[in-house]
């Protein structure tokens, strides 16, 4: 990934979050998997480093937020999101 644009798109996001823009929050952390899978594409396994960080710390970072930040803003999210 070139001009740390995954360490960009990182702070970008937690800073939504710290703002209440949870919106747009949400907006960039799935820009943030979106990379990820590219990375993937691109031959790029969970244990090779984006920007010093593994792959799969960058992706879990970008999930756990989506999931504690996000969802819960959702009704109903729970029942939406189980696996039966």
């Amino acid at each position: 990934m070139k001009n740390n644009k995954v360490t960009k798109t990182w702070l970008e996001a937690r800073q939504f979050i710290k703002d209440g823009k949870l919106e747009e929050a949400e907006q960039v952390l799935d820009l943030g998997i979106m990379y990820m899978a590219q990375a993937q594409e691109e031959g790029i396994r969970d244990k090779d480093l984006i920007e010093g960080v593994k792959r799969e710390v960058w992706l879990e970072r970008f999930w756990i937020s989506i999931e504690k930040y996000i969802w819960p803003t959702r009704k109903n999210y729970e029942t939406i999101w189980k696996c039966n």
